[in-house]
């Protein structure tokens, strides 16, 4: 990943070169396509889907999707539990928002342990099942409640065993990218979103995601990346 990546001004900016200090915080700089050299250009769409195409990453993906959300989110994070009722409620009520799940468990043992069995609990249909049962287990996760949460989502414990065993080599590397992306953008905790070209560090409530996603919209897929801090929840 790093050798894509030169800082987090190339994630998701399309064409640009640089980056340039306004009111609004950090934005990239787009200069005409025609000044980017093509090997540039490429490098810049391999970052991209780095970022947004991941086979094992689990997601809600509509058919018809506009506006993608990427979650950099831990199961005993306070901030990324208020922000997934937030997502539930948005992905209920636009079905054209494509939420990709990126697990990222910095708050120790047991939130590694329990990123690694939802991961492999997709092979099982239960993803966003035993997520939210986890993100409303109360803290701090201990073993057995992380596996009753399992039950309480219709997980079958005996084959996410399994399915952990037999896929860990790429449940490892989906956690290292996670892990590489979230060090890349400069994220310093948890919840962290993209949305759009747009990247905002902190929690955020249903007002925020469902103005961040008009942001979107209206901008007409314009490049650019733009941290954000939101003001809390």
């Amino acid at each position: 990943m790093k050798t894509l990546l030169a800082g987090a001004a190339l994630i998701l900016a399309g064409s640009m070169s640089g980056m340039a200090l306004s009111g609004e915080g950090f934005v990239a700089a787009v200069p005409s396509k025609s000044a980017v050299p093509p090997t540039a250009e490429a490098d810049i769409e391999a970052t991209k889907r780095a970022f947004l195409d991941d086979a094992v990453a689990p997601q809600v993906k509509p058919a018809n999707y506009d506006v993608t959300i990427v979650e950099y989110a831990d199961y005993q994070c306070p901030y990324c539990r208020t922000a997934h009722d937030a997502l539930v409620k948005l992905a209920a009520t636009d079905k054209k928002v494509r939420i990709i799940f990126r697990d990222w468990p910095i708050f120790g043992p047991q939130s590694q342990r329990a990123a690694r069995l939802a991961i492999a609990s997709q092979w099982q249909g239960k993803f966003l099942a035993y997520q939210d049962a986890l993100m409303k287990t109360p803290r701090p996760l201990t073993e057995e409640s992380i596996r009753a949460a399992a039950a309480k989502a219709g997980v079958d414990w005996t084959k996410l065993e399994a399915d952990l065993k037999r896929r860990q080599p790429e449940i490892e590397a989906l956690l290292d990218r996670n892990d590489n992306q979230a060090m890349q953008l400069g994220l310093e905790g948890t919840p962290g979103f993209i949305i759009g070209d747009r990247l905002y560090s902190g929690g955020m409530n249903l007002a925020g995601l469902k103005e961040a996603v008009a942001q979107v919209r209206k901008s007409g897929g314009k490049k650019g990346l733009v941290p954000v801090t939101p003001q809390g929840i």
